[in-house]
Formats: C-alpha cells, sequence, structure tokens
C-alpha cells in the first residue's frame, strides 16, 4: 500500500519540527522503506497506520524509534583519512603548544552516531599522548538517536565495522575479539562519554570545546538551520578551536565568524579572530 499524499505530508512537517530533517517530495520510498517494518513490529498494518498513531497521545516512545529509523546512522573508523592526519599533526600541536600549563583537551563528536567517530579520535590520541605528558583528552559523543547511543556504549562492533577504516594493527592493539564480534579496549573507551542531544533543541550545558567535530551533519538541514547550528557552535568553541565539517559542507557561505584552515581536504574552520559573539 503507497503512503497517502496527506499522510506523508504530515510525516514530513512532523519530522522537520522534531529533528530538522527535511525530506523532499519524492521521498515516499524511503518513508515506506523505513517505516514499513517498524510499522509491523508494532502490530499496524502498514506506514499510514504508525502515522496515525503518531498523531495521537502518548506516541513520545514510538516518536523515538521513529526517528531511530530515519535518521542516517552511515560511519566508518577514521572516516576520510584527512581531517585525521590534520587533528593529529597541527590542530592537536597548535592547541597543547609549548610551555604551557597541562590540561584537558575537550572534543565533542556531535552526531556520533554508533561511535566509531569518537573512538578513533580516542585511538588517535592514545598514539600521540605520550608526545604530551600530563594531558588529558575528553571526547563527549552525542547523537539524536537512542539506539544508535546503546551502541556507542556498548563499543562493540562486527567484522564489517572494523574493517571499514582500520589498519590490522589499529585493530589489535585497540580491541579484543569476542565471539566474532570486535570490543574497544577498557584504555579507549574511558576517555569517551555518550549523551542524548538533539542539535536543534536547546543544549544542555556543555564545556567549552577545544575541537569539535560536526562532519556530514549539515547537509540534512535547510540553511536557517544551518545558519542556527554555527551561531550556536561559536558559543561552545573556545576561540582558539577547531571545528571539522563534512568534505561536502562549508561554514563559508554559512556563517562569516569562521575562516578555512589548512589544505581543502581538512574542511577545517576557526573562529575568525575578530569575531566577538
Amino acid at each position: 500500500m503507497n503512503l497517502r499524499p496527506d499522510t506523508f505530508k504530515y510525516f514530513c512537517e512532523a519530522l522537520h519540527q522534531r529533528t530538522a530533517i527535511r525530506l523532499t517530495d519524492n521521498k515516499e520510498y524511503l518513508v515506506e522503506s523505513r517505516l514499513g517494518i517498524l510499522a509491523k513490529q508494532n502490530g499496524m498494518r502498514c506506514v499510514d497506520d504508525l502515522v496515525v498513531r503518531l498523531r495521537s497521545p502518548g506516541s513520545s516512545s514510538l516518536w523515538r524509534d521513529v526517528v531511530d529509523a530515519m535518521t542516517t546512522n552511515e560511519t566508518s573508523f577514521f572516516r576520510d583519512a584527512t581531517p585525521f592526519a590534520v587533528l593529529k599533526e597541527k590542530v592537536i600541536p597548535r592547541l597543547i603548544g609549548d610551555g604551557r600549563k597541562p590540561r584537558a583537551l575537550n572534543v565533542w563528536s556531535a552526531a556520533a552516531a554508533s561511535g566509531q567517530e569518537a573512538y578513533s579520535v580516542s585511538i588517535l590520541w592514545n598514539e600521540i599522548c605520550g608526545n604530551y605528558p600530563g594531558w588529558k583528552m575528553r571526547i563527549l559523543a552525542t547523537d539524536i538517536s537512542n539506539k544508535m547511543l546503546e551502541r556507542g556504549k556498548e563499543a562493540t562492533y562486527s567484522n564489517l565495522e572494523v574493517v571499514r577504516g582500520l589498519s590490522r594493527e589499529r585493530l589489535d592493539s585497540n580491541f579484543q575479539s569476542q565471539h566474532n564480534r570486535w570490543v574497544v579496549n577498557p584504555a579507549i573507551r574511558e576517555n569517551v562519554s555518550f549523551k542524548y542531544l538533539n542539535l536543534i533543541n536547546g543544549w544542555p550545558t556543555l564545556p567549552q570545546m577545544d575541537i569539535v567535530f560536526m562532519r556530514n551533519v549539515l547537509v540534512y538541514f535547510d540553511m536557517e538551520t544551518r545558519k542556527q547550528l554555527l551561531a550556536r557552535l561559536r558559543k561552545v568553541l573556545k576561540p582558539d578551536g577547531f571545528l571539522f565539517l563534512g568534505g561536502a559542507e562549508s561554514a563559508l557561505t554559512i556563517d562569516e565568524g569562521f575562516e578555512k584552515l589548512f589544505e581543502s581536504g581538512s574542511s577545517c574552520y576557526q573562529l575568525k579572530a575578530e569575531n566577538d559573539e
């Protein structure tokens, strides 16, 4: 059964209100494919019935499952090599500098999905932290999907997931094999904490961040939402902090408070010195 036009229209508007994800008019197939199984799991005949339930009082729990189903969670370890090379070779050395009082680097992995990005940063830090005695790194991984957050906390990945982006050396050094699954070592996990956060709602109190990864997130939002997110990031990012966006994203056409750094493939930005906001 095809999704009724009025049902699709309502669902798109409601999803946008809750997540800022904008579905175009030709995405009925996407809604059908992602919500069809969820509808059957909840004893409904079709997605239309599911949307009727979503419009009823007491549907908060069902909405959480819908958001889990509709959010894109494509990720991998060390996804796109350049940002991590820049992080290691330029960003961390510049932040720490020479002769500065030892302290902790605060890193935020926004829209962290099942945690591969956050754990990649922790792995990289574990490899180089001996060069920076007295320093620690705290990594906050947030996402709108409770299902993905639970997976990140479990820190357990399939063979397919670990071969995407991890060398054999890194796999053997940072994971333990258990029943055809791979579990992140405690030394890597201890640097990472997971927390629910909907980027378009009010943010909880966050520490000032030295590094923010918000990669491949802005592409799912309309221009007004992108502007709002970058404006909020300016409040969270330290004056000398760094922002990493996805390769197909740019802050320059959205917010004049940022400037691009390093080679083009890094998609790394910093607040302009004259920005006082």
